[in-house]
């Protein structure tokens, strides 16, 4: 929030939205989704019980027009707040870098807190291949579908319990790749694994 201005009973509020969903990747929680600093600037009026409605959210727009726009939006006196080279992106990330932190806190977890995408390795199989394994089969397979597609892990939450999904790739017994995927308890209790066999191009399900 950059400011607030009341006239003629309109409540205006000048501000710097960001949203970020955090996530575990290879044991790091990282920002996997959400979006820029976006600056907004959103009007109310109060109703007769005290209570604020909207009446208007505004964002700037997109491409050439950006700056145009969002001068139009803020006074002048915020233009170097809005920018994007202002200080209150910096702000943004550290509040957003802070707020992962609590939530770790507050789940007893200790981790490295990464606003950028953690590095990841692919597994060391053909193109086609992969692409079969990981374009085709996590169409038709939810399992698959939230496995990494990297190698390493990444953490769900389902049903309150949390889970820790990994890809991993080694050698089978007769010299072919094979990629791992599975499915475990936070206590290592493997709930689910599919492993396929990387023939040429052609993954195959190894069946137990």
């Amino acid at each position: 929030m950059l400011d607030t201005e009341v006239e003629d009973g309109i409540t205006t509020a000048y501000t710097i939205a960001s949203f970020g969903y955090f996530g575990f990747e290879n044991g790091i929680f990282t920002k996997i989704s959400g979006s820029g600093a976006i600056p907004t600037v959103i009007t109310f009026k109060q109703n007769e019980y005290g209570q604020y409605i909207m009446l208007t959210y505004q964002e700037p727009m997109d491409g050439a027009g950006y700056l145009d726009s969002v001068k139009k939006m803020f006074p002048e006196r915020y233009w170097t707040d809005v920018f994007p080279e202002g200080n209150r992106y910096l702000e943004l990330q550290q509040q957003q870098g802070e707020q992962a932190s609590e939530y770790l806190k507050s789940i007893g977890r200790t981790a490295t807190v990464q606003g950028s995408h953690v590095e990841k390795k692919l597994p060391n199989i053909s193109v086609p291949a992969s692409n079969t394994l990981f374009a085709k089969y996590t169409k038709y397979d939810s399992f698959l579908n939230t496995c990494p597609y990297w190698i390493g892990t990444r953490e769900e939450v389902e049903n309150g319990e949390r889970y820790i999904y990994e890809t991993s790739q080694g050698k089978t017994e007769d010299g072919y790749d094979l990629v791992t995927f599975s499915k475990s308890k936070e206590d290592g209790t493997v709930v689910q694994e599919a492993r396929y066999k990387i023939v040429g191009d052609e993954p195959q399900l190894i069946t137990p």
